[in-house]
C-alpha cells in the first residue's frame, strides 16, 4: 500500500458509488424519458445494475475481512472472487436485455428523436462515472481488492457506454434517428465483453492461478543477496482476495544453526513484504544444500 490514507479512501468507495449511482439513475431516467432517448434510458438501467453491484461488493469486502478460523484456515479472501463473478453474471443478463431492446427498436423502425435534455444527461453521466472509476481503481489497487477493482472497471465501462449514448443522441438530433437505439445496442455489447473477460479472470483466481510475472520477479529480486541463502529453490503463490499467500523454498548451508535459520526466515519475510507493499501471508521453508 502506497499511502496510509488509502484504507480510509477505500472505505468510502462504497458510499461514493451508491450516492453517484442514485444520482445518475434519477437524472438519466428523467432526462431519458423527457429527452426521448432510448440509449440514455438503457444507460439508466445499467446504473441500477451498478447500484446493486456496489452493495454486493461492499458485502464481499466485509466477508473477506474476516479472520481465518479452524473451519476456514485460509481465511475468506476468495469470497471476493465469488462476489465479482456474481456481479458480472447479473450485469451479463442486463447487457443481453439492453442489446435485445436496441435491436428490436432498430428492426421495427420505432425511431426516437432525442433533444438537448438527453445530451446533457449523457455528458453528466460521463463525468460522474469517470470520477468514480478513478477513485475505485486507485483504492482497489492499493489495498489489492479484486471486487473493488472489478467495480472500478465497471465504472470505466459505464464511461464508454455513456460516450456511445452521447454519440447516438447527437446523431439522432442531426437526423440519423437509428443512432440512438444503435447506441443502446452498443452499450449492451460493451457490457457483455466486460462481463466475459472479468468472469474468466475471477475463475482463474479461484483456481489459484499464480501471481503476475512482475510480482514473482519482485519477490526473486527481494531474496537476492540475503545472508545465508545459497539459492531460491521455488516460489509458490496465490491470491486470496486482498492477501497474497506465498511459500518460499530457500536453500541454505547444511550446517546452518536453528537460530540462524529462524533469522533467515524472518529476513526473507520482511524483504518480500517490503518489496511488494501489500498484505502478505508468507511461509518460508529451508532446505539444506547438498554436498
Amino acid at each position: 500500500m502506497k499511502y496510509k490514507a488509502c484504507e480510509k479512501c477505500a472505505r468510502s468507495v462504497g458510499l461514493v458509488n451508491v450516492a453517484g449511482n442514485v444520482m445518475m439513475i434519477a437524472l438519466k431516467a428523467y432526462l431519458g424519458f423527457v429527452g426521448g432517448s432510448k440509449g440514455l434510458i438503457a444507460d439508466a438501467v445499467h446504473s441500477v445494475a451498478d447500484l446493486l453491484a456496489t452493495f454486493v461488493m461492499m458485502i464481499g469486502l466485509q466477508i473477506s475481512a474476516r479472520q481465518p478460523n479452524a473451519k476456514y484456515p485460509d481465511g475468506f479472501g476468495k469470497a471476493e472472487y465469488l462476489v465479482a463473478i456474481s456481479i458480472y453474471l447479473f450485469l451479463f443478463v442486463i447487457g443481453l436485455y439492453i442489446m435485445h431492446d436496441g435491436y428490436v427498436t432498430i428492426v421495427a423502425g420505432r425511431w426516437v428523436h432525442p433533444c438537448w435534455f438527453a445530451l446533457w444527461g449523457a455528458v453528466f453521466a460521463i463525468a460522474i462515472n469517470e470520477l468514480m472509476f478513478r477513485q475505485s481503481v486507485c483504492a482497489g489497487t492499493q489495498i489489492n481488492s479484486p471486487s473493488m477493482v472489478a467495480k472500478a472497471w465497471e465504472s470505466r465501462s459505464d464511461v464508454y457506454a455513456s460516450v456511445a449514448v452521447l454519440i447516438g443522441v447527437i446523431g439522432a438530433m442531426m437526423g440519423f434517428s437509428f443512432m440512438d437505439p444503435l447506441a443502446a445496442f452498443v452499450v449492451g455489447v460493451m457490457i457483455l465483453k466486460l462481463c466475459i473477460e472479468s468472469i474468466y479472470e475471477s475463475v482463474l483466481k479461484l483456481m489459484d492461478e499464480a501471481p503476475p510475472a512482475e510480482i514473482m520477479e519482485a519477490i526473486s529480486s527481494a531474496l537476492e543477496g540475503l545472508e545465508n541463502v545459497v539459492s531460491v529453490h521455488q516460489i509458490m503463490g496465490r491470491e486470496l482476495g486482498p492477501t497474497l499467500e506465498l511459500k518460499l523454498i530457500l536453500v541454505v548451508p547444511a550446517d546452518l544453526s536453528l537460530e540462524a535459520g529462524e533469522e533467515v526466515k524472518a529476513k526473507a519475510r520482511a524483504a518480500v513484504a517490503n518489496a511488494l507493499g501489500m498484505k502478505t501471508r508468507i511461509t518460508v521453508v529451508l532446505n539444506p544444500a547438498e554436498g
